[in-house]
């Protein structure tokens, strides 16, 4: 069930591009803060719902787990803005070069901090995945910022939630709590400064933006029900679904350029992604004889 929810979330997360593109009219820093408030808010329903109200409001008199979901909240809110900032403003190629390059952070505090280890086929397959991803690093016109802050927050954030003793309602809705008072504030004064766009694209529209708790929660579930379950190093390369599936609406749906090089990128990430696979099954396979 790890792997499955693994791949859902992800396949979710690269389906999602299609979303964001619906509200390019919002800045990006607003549509951040609808994200926090309205996830919270189904969040808490859904832990009343469930009866685990109680795991969550007793994190919060825990000191320790209050600062590690202080750090991943805020993690979390780092690497959103930057993906969607991505998106609305012409640079889905970017951003998914983010996650292309996330599986590395993933797979370092993998091995730094939870000790898994790699047979020498998956080490093969990584650096092929690696090999790719320089390339397509390297053909970008300049310098991958958005890349890079996107692999940094994202894959540290993975580690934060695999050490999380919280359940994962509790420690989701952990996080949109410390983020919302924020949030709250920050669409107060873009709101004073006339600068906001809810409610003043009619009520379907405001309907859409109030959508984004639902179309954030449900991959975050899943991500954080197999990131509790799956080793570090396999949530890393099968991530790679996340950005092949964005980078293939930005060029077929958005008309971005996919030049030669980032082919033959693209061929080395996906020949390492299909290197480890085999590899796992053939570990799992051995396991079990």
């Amino acid at each position: 069930m790890g792997h499955a929810a693994a791949v859902a979330c992800y396949v979710l997360w690269g389906l999602i591009v299609l979303y964001w593109n619906l509200l390019a009219q919002v800045d990006s820093q607003e549509l951040l803060m609808h994200r926090v408030i309205w996830t919270l808010g189904l969040t808490l329903v859904l832990m009343r719902l469930r009866g685990s109200l109680g795991e969550y409001l007793a994190a919060f008199r825990n000191k320790k787990v209050f600062w590690w979901h202080c750090l991943g909240a805020s993690l979390l809110a780092g690497n959103w803005y930057l993906f969607v900032y991505g998106v609305t403003n012409g640079r889905i190629a970017d951003a998914s070069l983010g996650y292309f390059l996330c599986p590395f952070v993933t797979i370092f505090w993998g091995r730094v901090i939870e000790k898994e280890k790699l047979s020498r086929t998956q080490w093969v397959s990584i650096g092929l995945a690696g090999l790719g991803v320089a390339r397509m690093a390297w053909s970008l016109d300049e310098p991958p910022v958005i890349a890079t802050g996107i692999a940094v927050t994202w894959g540290t954030f993975s580690i934060v939630k695999k050490r999380s003793n919280l359940g994962i309602f509790s420690g989701l809705g952990m996080e949109m709590s410390i983020l919302t008072p924020f949030a709250i504030a920050y669409l107060v004064w873009f709101g004073r400064k006339g600068e906001i766009v809810w409610g003043t694209l009619g009520s379907s529209f405001d309907w859409l933006i109030a959508s984004t708790g639902f179309v954030t929660m449900i991959p975050l579930l899943l991500y954080s029900y197999a990131v509790k379950r799956v080793p570090l190093t396999t949530m890393g390369l099968l991530q790679y679904l996340m950005p092949t599936i964005g980078l293939a609406f930005a060029v077929f749906v958005y008309d971005e350029p996919f030049s030669r090089d980032r082919l033959i990128a693209f061929c080395f990430i996906w020949a390492g992604l299909i290197l480890y696979t085999f590899d796992s099954v053939r570990i799992a396979r051995k396991r079990k004889t």
